[in-house]
């Protein structure tokens, strides 16, 4: 959560304190600086607490096409544009898979827990991978809507409040409900001979 916070934070708040008192290219250079330099920081530490790096990577590589379209914009609000895109896309992805028939989180599942494709032949746990799709749309639609929003009101500060507030914390609860809902419809299942 630091490794993918803590630089985007940091570009924010100093593009925003940078910006009261130099020119807006000099802060947008001073704040894709700091966050450059804070996402090397962490990768540093994490070599040498022999810690993994993938994080960091993913991290640095976010950071790297958010630079770009901040630096191709000359606007700082253009640094959370990707995380949009993306958060737009999966909106529509997983409802464009309930529409399939392909609930998306039942594949996932399917594959987290090497379950199989056994799910899709159960009527009601089809239903069920269907809700929880339906629900990470919304986690990413209010995501994406957030961001927009903000975005149009050309307001950074608030994108970046949004974005952390609506990151971690919402996928967790997301994660937790979506367990809690299909272990319990895995556990009240009728066994197979009930079922013929």
């Amino acid at each position: 959560m630091v490794d993918g916070a803590l630089p985007p934070a940091l570009f924010v708040a100093t593009s925003a304190l940078a910006g009261t008192v130099v020119s807006r290219p000099t802060a947008i250079g001073t704040a894709v600086a700091v966050a450059a330099g804070t996402a090397v920081g962490l990768g540093i530490w994490r070599l040498l607490q022999r810690q993994p790096l993938k994080q960091v990577v993913r991290g640095f590589v976010g950071l790297t096409v958010a630079v770009v379209f901040v630096l191709l914009s000359g606007e700082a609000r253009a640094f959370f544009l990707p995380g949009l895109w993306v958060d737009a896309a999966y909106a529509a992805l997983f409802a464009a898979s309930v529409a399939v028939g392909r609930p998306l989180a039942g594949v996932v599942y399917a594959a987290l827990f090497q379950t199989g494709p056994a799910w899709r032949l159960d009527r009601r746990l089809r239903r069920v991978f269907a809700a929880a799709s339906l629900g990470w749309s919304a986690v990413y639609a209010v995501r994406a809507g957030t961001q927009w929003v903000l975005y149009r009101e050309d307001a950074p500060v608030l994108m970046a409040i949004a974005k952390v507030s609506l990151g971690w914390p919402l996928t967790v609860v997301a994660v937790a409900a979506t367990l809690a809902v299909v272990r319990r419809a895995v556990r009240t299942r009728p066994t197979d001979a009930a079922a013929s």
